[in-house]
């Protein structure tokens, strides 16, 4: 791993093999942490020389650098840790990967958890910490231990023990700098730096504030105006086009500005606390540092918000994993010699089964639809061919070249543990190396496994807001086959919500059984209770006939609990679902304090002379001349909502 490259594994420490459920420690672990206790100032010092701010991520390397160190210690039963003999340490990095994926118990769980991406955090933390004793006159071994050492490193961490399906062209620093420099991406991204200069507000959940929402949106190309209420024109908006602006209610209606603001967090160039967003001290390399500490920081910054961008998929939806996997699958085809034609990839749902021809037509145009959203900010060139610019190979490389991200997405074979031995470090039968790419598979071979709809009951529900008077409420219709992570969302569109807090369903009243996200953290109780995984759950299950109820509980703060209760079960009519069929009353708006505390909003927004009129105006984007209606409802806006929910 390169000095730069130590920018690349900034936060990937969560959920890696530091994170794993302890073992009892062996005198060989103690003796390897105490060791690497004692390196610690000294690594953090030398890490953030490269990458100021960075000493978290630094941090973060040294639990898989004292695992891997631990097991090394254990099998050569070495002195120090700062001579390490090559097999030795080949054999404890194989090891501890593997004892990380054993976690999972099989590959859909090692994806779901995100310990593939864990097991090269493994090798390339032991990189760096290598690169450390080098380059700070610590390496006590020989040459060649160090170059034994370094060829295993650098072939595990960085083919995966097998061949690359992508030739990355050396092109020199200086030229690759410009281009990089020139990409309408990174020209955005700048302005967007640039625009928060000493720092900007942002609210409770680190995003944009409303009012600021307009100047932002114009730093990355889009034209908008932020308010409480849709009107005007679909997203995206570009900056100059003609008709209505479109008006959005959160940072996050403007997919651009939310994707560019995240990668510039994953990247720590922006610091975002409690109540402001700042960028960081690292943000002066990416705008005008030397050239070569400036052209890591960009190429980092473009693979971020590619990950972003392409693989940033809702598990919830599983068709955007086929798309994620289309968009992955043509970008890695356009960065080789033979870049697919666009002819071929329109015309390749005519292959498919007649059965799931629809389908097919409608994901790859998803698919491409987003690549010419790439190819607006020089990621991608689209003529009569897909194309990545030569300069930018490097990054489709470093984001989308791994078996086992391909595996994940279904495009691609899993390696098999053999991939993983120390001996010799060469490709084993079925690796990459020695079987086809998975990029000439066919584009639309996910397609095949795209989920379609089964003919189950329509459910008619009635969600009302307890304690809201007047009375908020809506009508929804859902099939019963749907699960509850998605009645979440069709909750969080028809009330106008912005799934900024937890949430959780409950049936049986107060002391009944509860169904949430399953806690990231792996812990069994979720807030102070045990709750059953929401994904394992349907509607129907959980309401299986007329009459059936059960509550529904967002933001744990504010306290919106919403009643649910069936008023109809109907044959499935052909129309669009879910749908919002009537409703009655404005949702309060996020963070407003509750029943209690909307209500004081509303009547201090409709009254010139209350204390908090123009501060709880300015708040809610309200333009002058504007009024709040407690008792309005837009049944068409909701039905949008929806519908961008099924997009």
């Amino acid at each position: 791993m390169s000095r730069n490259g130590r920018n690349r594994h900034k936060g990937k420490g969560a959920g890696g093999p530091g994170n794993r459920a302890s073992a009892p420690q062996s005198l060989s672990a103690v003796r390897a942490g105490r060791a690497v206790d004692a390196l610690t100032p000294a690594f953090v010092r030398w890490f953030e020389e490269v990458s100021p701010g960075s000493a978290v991520a630094a941090l973060e390397c040294l639990e898989p650098i004292k695992a891997v160190l631990g097991r090394y210690m254990d099998t050569t039963a070495a002195a120090d840790v700062t001579s390490l003999e090559p097999f030795g340490l080949s054999v404890a990095v194989s090891d501890e990967i593997l004892a990380t994926l054993d976690d999972a118990g099989d590959i859909a769980g090692a994806a779901e958890a995100g310990l593939f991406e864990s097991t090269h955090f493994v090798v390339h933390s032991v990189g760096a910490f290598v690169e450390f004793l080098v380059e700070t006159g610590r390496w006590s071994g020989s040459a060649d231990q160090l170059a034994a050492v370094m060829d295993f490193l650098d072939t595990t961490g960085e083919d995966d023990g097998g061949g690359s399906l992508l030739d990355v062209p050396d092109i020199p620093d200086e030229e690759a700098l410009a281009a990089f420099s020139e990409l309408p991406l990174i020209r955005r991204a700048t302005a967007l730096l640039q625009w928060i200069g000493e720092g900007k507000p942002v609210t409770a959940t680190g995003a944009v504030r409303l009012r600021d929402i307009e100047a932002a949106a114009a730093c990355v190309g889009v034209t908008v105006k932020g308010g409480t209420k849709r009107s005007g024109a679909p997203l995206p908006g570009t900056a100059g086009a003609e008709g209505p602006v479109p008006t959005v209610r959160s940072m996050y209606e403007v997919p651009l500005l939310a994707q560019l603001w995240n990668a510039l967090e994953a990247t720590e160039l922006l610091e975002i606390t409690s109540t402001k967003a700042v960028p960081s001290a690292g943000s002066g390399v990416f705008l005008a540092g030397g050239p070569s500490e400036r052209l890591g920081e960009l190429v980092f910054f473009v693979d971020e918000f590619l990950d972003t961008a392409v693989l940033g998929w809702d598990p919830a939806q599983p068709w955007e994993r086929t798309v994620s996997g289309l968009q992955a699958s043509l970008l890695l085809a356009a960065a080789t010699s033979d870049p697919p034609e666009k002819t071929r990839i329109l015309a390749a749902p005519d292959n498919a089964p007649p059965a799931e021809r629809a389908m097919a037509g409608l994901l790859t145009g998803v698919a491409i639809s987003r690549l010419e959203e790439l190819a607006e900010l020089g990621l991608l060139t689209i003529d009569t061919h897909f194309r990545v610019p030569p300069p930018l190979v490097r990054c489709i490389a470093n984001v989308f070249d791994d078996d086992w991200l391909l595996a994940d997405l279904g495009i691609g074979q899993a390696p098999d543990d053999a991939d993983f031995e120390p001996t010799g470090f060469e490709p084993t039968e079925g690796s990459r190396a020695n079987s086809e790419p998975a990029v000439r598979t066919p584009v639309l071979a996910a397609v095949r496994d795209a989920p379609r709809p089964a003919e189950t009951p329509i459910l008619q529900l009635k969600v009302t807001l307890n304690g809201s008077k007047p009375p908020i409420w809506r009508r929804v219709l859902v099939p019963a086959g749907m699960p509850l992570p998605q009645l979440h969302q069709v909750i969080q569109a028809v009330f106008g919500w912005l799934d900024y807090h937890l949430h959780e369903f409950r049936v049986g009243g107060f002391r009944g059984t509860a169904y949430a996200p399953a806690n990231p953290d792996g812990d069994e109780e979720f807030y102070g209770e045990a709750s059953r995984d929401e994904s394992t759950a349907t509607v129907g299950d959980l309401l299986p006939a007329v009459g059936s109820s059960m509550g529904y509980t967002y933001d744990f703060g504010d306290n919106w609990v919403l009643a649910i209760k069936v008023e109809k079960i109907l044959a499935n009519d052909g129309g669009q679902l879910p749908r919002c069929t009537a409703g009655r009353g404005m949702a309060p708006a996020e963070d407003s304090g509750g029943t209690w505390g909307w209500a004081n909003i509303v009547q201090a927004v409709n009254d010139p002379h209350h204390e908090d009129h123009k501060e709880y105006r300015e708040w809610l984007g309200m333009l002058p001349g504007d009024t709040l209606d407690p008792k309005a409802f837009d049944l068409e806006a909701a039905n949008e909502d929806l519908a961008d929910f099924m997009s």
